[in-house]
């Protein structure tokens, strides 16, 4: 699957309609509001099948004008993966599914985590979430940090966060195990939700802006001339 996020400021009028009218042809298409003090974000959350049902798309960008308006914001630019679950092992993310590993690849660059999951409806679950991310915005290495509700979903959140590298975001993991008991509660009970399934994503940092009806890498250093390189 290609997992498709998109952030931008305000809500255009008219996106939630082609949102809803994608839902029929993709995995996975949601609009969600961030819960940041002060602060007016949203985000795109889409899920496809493989990469031509995103090719798809925007072949055909031209009948969603409002999608197709927003792609072309480079504010931010659009991230794109092939998907990958996560689950919890110990004190250690693993692919929810992989092979006995031969090989520990290095780890490079920026690291993005993408968190989806419905939680109880609770009356401090919102304040407590806005103070842990003005908190976790200060540590060291922290380039975004924001817990996002879904628009049409109350109570269903999505975290989007990037760290510097490997090494910072390791430092944060443990950094907040440690301090768990200090902390306290996230506020944040985890309980069925109405659409879509709990998912932890983790992925090597990688943007794209929209341009001639291509995904193109936001660096141009990250072009290639000579080789089609496929997905990873």
């Amino acid at each position: 699957m290609i997992r498709v996020i998109h952030t931008f400021g305000a809500l255009p009028d008219g996106l939630l309609d082609e949102v809803r009218a994608l839902r029929g042809r993709v995995e996975q298409a949601e609009v969600y509001s961030t819960l940041a003090a002060g602060e007016e974000e949203h985000a795109l959350a889409l899920l496809f099948a493989d990469e031509r049902g995103y090719g798809d798309l925007l072949r055909g960008i031209t009948d969603h004008p409002v999608l197709h308006d927003l792609l072309r914001c480079t504010d931010t630019g659009t991230a794109i993966y092939r998907r990958v679950p996560y689950a919890l092992d110990g004190a250690v993310w693993r692919p929810a599914e992989r092979p006995d590993p031969a090989v520990m690849w290095p780890a490079r660059g920026p690291v993005d985590i993408v968190i989806q999951g419905a939680y109880e409806a609770g009356p401090e679950m919102r304040d407590l979430t806005a103070r842990e991310i003005s908190d976790t915005r200060r540590e060291p290495g922290c380039l975004t940090y924001a817990w996002y509700e879904n628009v049409e979903l109350p109570n269903h959140l999505m975290l989007l966060e990037t760290w510097a590298d490997q090494q910072i975001y390791d430092a944060h993991w443990f950094g907040r195990t440690a301090t768990a008991g200090y902390r306290g509660d996230s506020g944040r009970r985890p309980t069925p939700p109405e659409r879509g399934e709990p998912v932890r994503e983790f992925y090597r940092s990688q943007r794209f802006e929209f341009h001639y009806g291509r995904m193109l890498p936001v660096d141009v250093r990250d072009y290639s001339r000579t080789v089609e390189w496929s997905a990873s």
